[in-house]
């Protein structure tokens, strides 16, 4: 939490603290956006009957962008790893 207020300060950031704020960040929507999809795997497929052709429809458009979100993070997350030499997994 301390970085995200740093991050709005007048202060400069090093380097590594840039990048431990990207790590947060990506770690952040990872978490979110692979929630989102989880969700909209649900509403489309195992449980598709109880909802209708526009929630649907929605969930399809949905399912397209947090996947996209998932994998944006994802390199984010590798490349702040990398950055702070820490173990990339």
């Amino acid at each position: 939490m301390f970085y995200v207020a740093q991050l709005f300060s007048n202060e400069k950031l090093s380097t590594s603290d840039k990048f431990e704020v990207l790590l947060l960040g990506a770690n952040t929507l990872l978490a979110l956006s692979f929630s989102v999809l989880l969700a909209t795997v649900l509403v489309c497929y195992p449980l598709s009957y109880l909802f209708s052709f526009e929630l649907q429809l929605a969930g399809h458009v949905t399912m397209i962008f947090s996947a996209t979100l998932v994998k944006i993070a994802y390199v984010c997350r590798c490349i702040a790893q990398y950055e702070l030499h820490k173990e990339v997994r």
